[in-house]
C-alpha cells in the first residue's frame, strides 16, 4: 500500500469513527512506519479531528495535540499548514483570529503569516467576536459564575448564579447585541429552552442572555457514551439507561441532585433504543413545530443543541442562527454542515438570495432525521469522504446528500434473537427518517408535527404492525388489490346468499301451488332485479369515497377528511339501506301475492316478511362487520400513514365501538326469528331450517370475534392517534 492509500484509510476510519474523546487516541490510527510519513500523517490527522470537532461545536485547537507523542509534533515543529487549518477552522466558527496571536506562538512561522495586526475579518451573525472567557468564580452584572458549560461559535455559555433571585441560570455571554433572545422570547414550549431576559453592559459591548438552566448535557454528550460504549463490544445493544447514564453523569458534574423518583425516567429506563430515539424525536419534532408557527426557522439542529432535563426531556436550544420571515433577507446561512439539508448547503454555496430562499420548514426536519439517525445508529446516514480542506468537504457535504443512505443495523436482543416487534419498531423508524431526508424537500413531511406522527408509530410496536405490515403479509396483500373488488365482493356477496336463502325457503315452505311457485319465481325475478340494480348503483356511488381515499393514500397524497369518512360509513349506510330494502321487500311480496291471488292466506304473509326480515339482517350483519374489518386492518391505516393524524380519531372510534355492540345484537336475534319460524310454522324442510339456525348460531361467533378484533385493532392505533392520551410520557 502506497503512502496515498495509507493516508486515505486512516483518514476513512477516522471520519468513520468521528472526533476521538482523547487526542493521544489518534496514535491509534498510525502504523508503526518511518518517522516522516508518521508526522505527515498524525498532522492530516489531527486536521480531520478538528475539523470534526468544530462541527461538534467542541472545537480543539493545535494546543490541545501538543502533548500526543513530542517527537512527532511540537510547538516548535507545527507546520503552517495546520496553523491555517485552526484559524480557517475558527473563520467558519464565526470567530476572528488575531494573526499576532499565531505569530508569537509560532515564531518560526511568523515571516510566513500576515504582516503583524493583520486579523481576518469576518461577519458573524449577531456578535462581532467571541468574548474573552469569563474566570470561574468571577461576577458580571448580577450574576456569579460557577462553571463553564461549553463554547459555541459565537459565545461562552456558563452555569452562574443570579444573585437578585437566587437562582441557577445558564448564561450565554457574547458580543454586540445578539440575535436569539428576540428568537426564543416568542417561546413558552415544554420542548424550547425559556429565555428569562437579556442585558447588555460594558458600553453595550457585551450581551448577557439568561436562561433555563438544562442540567442533563446535551445528545452530543449522548451519542459519545454510546459510541464509547460500542467501542469495546460493537454488536453491544443498549437501552434507555444509557441516556440516564449521560445525564446522570452531566448532572453530578454540576453538582446536581438525580431525581428519586420519575415515571419518565422509569420509562425511559425499559424503553428500548429505536424507541427511545423515537421519543426523542417526537419532542423535537414539537418545538421545531411551535417554532414554525412562529415563523421561525432554527437552521442548526443539531445534537450539541438539544438539552436533556434531569427526566430525559430533550430542550431546543441555540437558535442564533434561526431565520424569520421578517428577518431581512440577508439573514445568517449559518449552521453545522454535517447536519445541513442539501439546499442550506447549496444556498451557502451559491450565496445567492434565491437559493436562501429554499431554506424553509423542511430543512429543519432534514436535519433534525440526521441527527435522530446518528443518535440511532451512532453514525450519520451518508458517508463523506476523508477531506481536510472546510471547502472541498462543504462541497462533499452536498454532494452525499445525493448518495444513496447507509444500510442501519440491527442490533439484536441480549439473548441474541430479533423479536418481531423490534422488526416493527426499527422498520417504522428507518422508514420515517428516509423520508424526512429526501433530497426534494416536498417529498420530506409538511410540519413537525407530520413526523411526530410517524415517529410516534417507533414507540408502539404493535401498532407499527398495523400502520407499516410487512412485505407479502396479507395485510400487505390486500393493501395492493383494489378497492372496487374488496368492496363490491364484502357489500353484494351477502345479500346474493340472503336472497338466495329467502328464495329457497318461500319456495319450499309458503308456495304450495304450482301457480304460487310461478308467482313467487316472477315476483322475485321483478324485485331481485329492481333491488339489486339499486344496491349496485348505492355501492358504486358509496364506495367511490373508499377508492378516492385509497388513491390518494397509493400517491402518498393527504386523505381528505370527507373521503375518509365516508370509507369509514360505508359498511354502515350499507347495512342501513340493505336492511331497509329488505325489510320493503318483506312487506312488498305480500302485497303482489294478494293481488295476483286473492285467496292467498295473512299467516303466509307473516312468514315472508319473517323470512325477509332474516335475510335481511344477514345482509345487514356480514357487510357491516365485512367492511369493519376490510377498512380496519387494510384500508384505514393505508390512508393514514402519511400523516399519522387524524383529528376525529375518538369520534370514529366511539361510533365504531357502539354500532358494533348494536348490530352484534342484531346477528344474536336473527337465529332466534328463525326458532319462531319453525316453532309456528309446520315445515317440510327441517334440515334445511335447523342448517339455517345452527348457521345463524355460527355468525353470532364470527361476528363477536371480528367486533372482538375491530376493537382491540383500535385501541392499538389509538395509542398512535388519539388525543386522550397514552401511558408514554408526552
Amino acid at each position: 500500500m502506497d503512502a496515498d492509500d495509507r493516508l486515505a484509510e486512516c483518514l476513512q476510519r477516522l471520519a468513520e469513527r468521528g472526533s476521538v474523546a482523547d487526542p493521544v487516541e489518534l496514535l491509534t490510527f498510525i502504523p508503526p512506519l518511518d518517522h516522516d510519513f508518521r508526522r505527515n500523517l498524525l498532522v492530516e490527522l489531527i486536521k480531520l479531528d478538528m475539523a470534526m470537532s468544530a462541527e461538534e461545536s467542541e472545537f480543539r485547537g493545535i494546543d490541545a495535540y501538543l502533548a500526543i507523542e513530542p517527537q512527532l509534533l511540537s510547538s516548535s515543529t507545527v507546520p503552517l499548514d495546520l496553523v491555517l487549518e485552526e484559524i480557517q477552522l475558527r473563520r467558519d466558527l464565526g470567530e476572528t483570529p488575531d494573526i499576532a496571536e499565531y505569530q508569537r506562538r509560532y515564531p518560526k512561522l511568523a515571516s510566513l503569516l500576515m504582516p503583524q495586526g493583520h486579523t481576518i475579518n469576518v461577519n458573524p451573525v449577531g456578535v462581532s467576536n467571541v468574548p474573552a472567557e469569563i474566570t470561574l468564580g468571577q461576577r458580571m452584572d448580577d450574576f456569579l459564575i460557577v462553571r463553564k458549560l461549553g463554547q459555541g461559535a459565537f459565545a461562552h455559555v456558563y452555569l452562574a448564579e443570579q444573585i437578585s433571585m437566587k437562582r441557577l441560570v445558564a448564561l450565554k455571554v457574547s458580543r454586540g447585541k445578539g440575535g436569539e433572545s428576540q428568537s426564543l422570547a416568542q417561546f413558552d414550549h415544554p420542548n424550547i429552552v425559556r429565555v428569562f431576559d437579556q442585558r447588555l453592559i460594558e458600553n453595550a459591548s457585551t450581551h448577557l442572555l439568561y436562561m433555563q438552566f438544562v442540567p442533563g448535557g446535551t445528545l452530543a454528550d449522548v451519542i459519545k457514551k454510546y459510541r464509547s460504549a460500542l467501542r469495546d463490544r460493537p454488536d453491544r445493544l443498549v437501552d434507555g439507561k444509557l441516556l440516564l447514564g449521560s445525564i446522570d453523569d452531566q448532572m453530578l458534574a454540576a453538582a446536581q441532585l438525580v431525581p428519586d423518583q420519575s415515571a419518565t425516567r422509569d420509562w425511559i429506563a425499559g424503553a428500548s433504543w429505536p424507541q427511545l430515539v423515537a421519543w426523542l424525536g417526537v419532542q423535537i419534532c414539537r418545538a421545531l413545530q411551535e417554532a414554525h408557527s412562529h415563523g421561525i426557522i432554527h437552521r442548526d439542529v443539531k445534537p450539541a443543541n438539544v438539552l436533556l432535563t434531569a427526566e430525559g426531556i430533550p430542550k431546543l436550544a441555540d437558535f442564533n442562527v434561526s431565520f424569520s420571515d421578517q428577518d431581512s433577507k440577508d439573514g445568517s446561512l449559518g449552521g453545522s454542515a454535517a447536519y445541513m439539508s442539501p439546499e442550506h448547503l447549496a444556498a451557502i454555496l451559491d450565496k445567492k438570495h434565491a437559493a436562501q430562499e429554499n431554506i424553509r420548514e423542511t430543512s429543519d426536519l432534514y436535519s433534525l432525521a440526521v441527527l435522530l439517525w446518528e443518535l440511532w445508529q451512532v453514525q450519520r446516514p451518508f458517508q463523506c469522504q476523508a477531506v481536510t480542506s472546510p471547502a472541498d468537504a462543504l462541497a462533499d457535504q452536498l454532494e452525499s446528500r445525493h448518495r444513496p443512505l447507509l444500510t442501519p443495523l440491527c442490533r439484536a436482543s441480549a439473548d441474541g434473537t430479533v423479536h418481531t416487534e423490534h422488526l416493527a419498531v426499527q422498520r417504522a423508524l428507518e422508514k420515517t427518517l428516509r423520508q424526512a431526508l429526501s433530497v426534494d424537500p416536498s417529498d420530506r413531511f409538511a410540519d413537525g408535527a407530520e413526523m411526530a406522527g410517524r415517529l410516534r408509530l417507533s414507540l408502539y410496536p404493535q401498532a407499527a404492525t398495523m400502520f407499516d405490515p410487512p412485505q407479502s403479509s396479507w395485510r400487505d396483500w390486500l393493501s395492493q388489490r383494489s378497492p372496487w373488488l374488496l368492496a363490491g365482493t364484502v357489500l353484494l356477496i351477502p345479500h346474493a346468499i340472503a336472497g338466495g336463502l329467502n328464495y329457497q325457503y318461500n319456495y319450499n315452505e309458503v308456495t304450495n301451488t304450482p301457480e304460487l311457485k310461478e308467482s313467487l319465481r316472477l315476483g322475485s325475478w321483478l324485485v331481485n332485479f329492481v333491488y339489486f340494480s339499486i344496491a349496485g348503483l348505492f355501492a358504486i356511488w358509496q364506495t367511490g369515497g373508499m377508492v378516492r381515499a385509497v388513491q390518494s393514500a397509493r400517491q402518498n397524497q393527504r386523505v381528505s377528511g370527507y373521503d375518509l369518512s365516508h370509507m369509514l360509513e360505508l359498511g354502515y349506510r350499507a347495512a342501513i339501506i340493505g336492511g331497509l330494502m329488505w325489510v320493503s321487500s318483506g312487506i312488498l311480496f305480500p302485497v303482489i301475492f294478494h293481488n295476483w291471488h286473492h285467496d292467498f292466506v295473512w299467516t303466509k304473509s307473516l312468514q315472508l316478511f319473517l323470512s325477509a326480515l332474516i335475510c335481511g339482517g344477514i345482509a345487514m350483519v356480514y357487510p357491516y362487520f365485512g367492511l369493519a374489518w376490510l377498512t380496519t386492518f387494510v384500508f384505514y391505516p393505508q390512508c393514514v400513514r402519511s400523516t399519522m393524524q387524524d383529528s376525529e380519531f375518538d369520534n370514529r372510534s366511539a361510533r365504531l365501538i357502539g354500532r358494533g355492540e348494536t348490530f352484534t345484537l342484531i346477528a344474536a336475534i336473527l337465529p332466534l326469528i328463525g326458532g319462531v319460524l319453525m316453532i309456528s310454522w309446520p315445515t317440510s324442510s327441517r334440515a334445511f331450517m335447523m342448517t339455517a339456525v345452527i348457521a345463524g348460531m355460527l355468525g353470532i361467533l364470527v361476528t363477536w370475534f371480528i367486533h372482538q378484533r375491530v376493537l382491540k385493532a383500535w385501541s392499538r392505533m389509538g395509542q398512535v392517534l388519539s388525543s386522550q392520551g397514552t401511558t408514554i410520557p408526552q
